[in-house]
């Protein structure tokens, strides 16, 4: 058989074209739901536009793992999947905080500051694409842009709820949060993008471990079910709570390489 003929079938067709459409598809819905974000952000309907980039974030944990799985990872995919993450992680954040919190600013000086998760966005991006290998297959190094998209949506739907829970005793003058708070905390989330601290990568499920071994797994999807079931609320609370746990894993490694120098 020839090499040409190695890499189609019987009609003639290449081989394993619709194992490699299914991955592609996810990452299609993932950049239809970030462009339906944008939409929704001109708009002025940004807690649609919150939700899209969500939804558009579980299509995105997905396409990998199941070109993975069909045995279809191609070059392609993976600049296919990040482009399509520029648009829903990167470019929708980026228009929904300048509608948000940074249009009264001006045109010039908000649009500065809602730009940040586009630019340190897409040069994570490039970035992963080039270092993924050793320990960033086990780990994020650096937080991943569909965390950094999900804090920023996740704090305009903390606080436009915040007042259903009167428990907390929370009563903020803006629905939306304060762009005081807001745009501080979108730089720090920015600039966490390229940083060195590790982040946990969605995991998988291994049938063959069984459920003890896939504690990790079923939290997720337990936590998933939380923020769905509260309209968004719990999505902020436990993105920070990621944020802090990787803050002291990177915080013990360093202390950890400073002693074994020392020793």
């Amino acid at each position: 058989m020839s090499p040409k003929k190695k890499n189609v079938d019987q009609e003639g067709k290449p081989r394993g074209g619709r194992r490699r459409f299914i991955p592609s598809a996810f990452t299609i819905f993932n950049m239809f739901f970030g462009f339906l974000s944008i939409l929704s952000s001109f708009q002025g309907f940004y807690a649609a536009a919150a939700w899209y980039i969500i939804v558009g974030a579980m299509f995105d944990s997905l396409d990998g793992k199941l070109a993975r799985a069909l045995g279809s990872t191609s070059e392609f995919g993976i600049q296919f999947d990040s482009l399509a993450d520029i648009i829903t992680f990167c470019a929708a954040p980026s228009v929904f905080v300048f509608r948000v919190w940074s249009s009264d600013l001006g045109f010039v000086v908000g649009g500065f500051f809602a730009f940040f998760p586009l630019m340190l966005g897409s040069i994570r991006l490039a970035k992963f694409n080039l270092e993924a290998t050793g320990e960033q297959k086990n780990r994020f190094i650096g937080m991943p842009t569909p965390m950094g998209a999900l804090s920023i949506v996740g704090m305009y739907l903390f606080f436009s709820q915040v007042h259903n829970y009167p428990w907390l005793h929370w009563y903020p003058r803006n629905e939306m949060g304060d762009a005081r708070i807001a745009l501080p905390f979108v730089m720090i989330i920015s600039f966490l993008l390229l940083s060195k601290i590790p982040f946990p990568k969605f995991p998988a499920l291994a049938v063959h471990r069984g459920w003890v071994d896939n504690w990790k797994f079923i939290l997720t999807i337990v936590l998933m079910a939380l923020v769905i079931l509260t309209k968004g609320f719990l999505l902020l609370p436990i993105l920070l709570l990621i944020i802090i746990s990787g803050l002291a894993a990177w915080t013990q490694e360093a202390r950890m390489s400073i002693d074994s120098k020392e020793g």
